[in-house]
């Protein structure tokens, strides 16, 4: 497993379900976490349970779609841990639940800019100012099996988080020449408060979190560049 100790991760959608986590086991390892999320009371409750733990951080609360601030954090992380080694996009949200036909524009653009344009955002701003000049780095954007199979009623998440994965894949080949990694999880269903009740034959937040931790500790001349990780129960397959 990586040495993540002194390693600068950025974490987004830090406040809640699989990215809360990942950044209290990258603390406990002794990793440099900067971290937002959308809540300021899930932030601050988040501070609290880190604070006795002894790595460098840097937080911040405020809306993910608001691509002005990403750019802000983003900066500012830096000037507080230094480079980037390894960027993290968990944030995301499945807001829509309608049939294509009554989808409204705003809800499908709403999920458009979370789900896609915020982590191409974080993606891009990372890369240029940290990664490609280092020629090092990691991205891992936390996607979804939904990018596998067409499933009724989720036609916006589905197309947003799709989008996501194309630019991955296209962003993958071109840093790749820069020395940067681009990653993708595609986890299927996970029991978090992303889901209004609770399923236990879903995957645990933890399961998901240890395969991100797999695909960040390659050595430089290998990367995971894709990973799918379902429950059994699932079989939502193309």
């Amino acid at each position: 497993m990586l040495d993540v100790k002194n390693k600068n991760f950025i974490v987004t959608g830090a406040t809640s379900g699989i990215g809360r986590l990942l950044t209290i086991r990258l603390l406990q390892r002794g990793a440099n976490v900067a971290f937002c999320g959308r809540s300021q009371n899930k932030l601050n409750e988040l501070i609290s349970e880190i604070s006795p733990l002894d790595s460098q951080t840097y937080y911040q609360a405020f809306d993910a779609t608001n691509y002005t601030q990403i750019e802000q954090f983003v900066a500012a992380s830096m000037a507080k841990l230094g480079q980037v080694d390894v960027l993290v996009n968990c944030a995301g949200a499945n807001t829509s639940r309608s049939a294509i036909a009554d989808l409204s524009a705003d809800d499908l653009m709403g999920l458009v800019q979370l789900n896609m344009m915020s982590p191409f955002v974080f993606m891009k701003q990372t890369y240029n100012t940290s990664m490609k000049i280092r020629r090092q780095g990691i991205i891992i954007n936390v996607l979804s099996t939904v990018c596998g199979f067409s499933n009724e009623g989720i036609g916006a998440y589905t197309a947003s988080k799709a989008g996501m994965d194309a630019l991955t894949k296209v962003f993958r080949k071109e840093a790749r020449e820069h020395g940067v990694k681009v990653c993708a999880i595609y986890p299927g269903g996970v029991d978090t408060p992303f889901r209004a009740a609770d399923r236990p034959e879903y995957l645990h937040p933890e399961q998901v979190v240890d395969a991100i931790l797999f695909m960040a500790s390659q050595n430089s001349i290998s990367s995971v560049d894709e990973l799918v990780i379902r429950p059994l129960i699932e079989k939502n397959y193309c």
